[in-house]
């Protein structure tokens, strides 16, 4: 049977994503970003926020291996259903890659 003819299954995929606020260690000697902003998936938030702010903790900041790009995977034809949470002061959002957006609008506010 050719691969492109193979008979899909089409799955409803959800995934909870929750943005926090770490500070963000780029290297060995401690170099960071006070303020550094990560989506990570919500089951893993308090885990990978504790990690980080131990390892920023120690005499010299080092990076944490939980820091890192969120990256969700699917197959082609399954349906995606993104539930987004965070509790921060600002107005964030989520662009998908490859999909077209208007960035005056983006964050749900008008931009003038």
């Amino acid at each position: 049977m050719d691969l492109c003819r193979y008979p899909v299954k089409q799955t409803v995929r959800t995934f909870q994503i929750e943005a926090i606020e770490i500070p963000i260690v780029y290297n060995k000697y401690g170099d960071y970003d006070p303020n550094g902003l990560i989506y990570v998936l919500e089951k893993d938030a308090k885990e990978v926020k504790n990690k980080a702010l131990e390892k920023f903790h120690q005499k010299i900041p080092q990076p944490c291996d939980l820091v890192k790009p969120l990256v969700i995977r699917a197959n082609l034809g399954d349906e995606i259903i993104v539930e987004f949470h965070h509790s921060l002061k600002r107005k964030l959002s989520i662009h998908v890659q490859g999909l077209l957006y208007d960035v005056k609008t983006s964050d749900g506010t008008a931009a003038g």
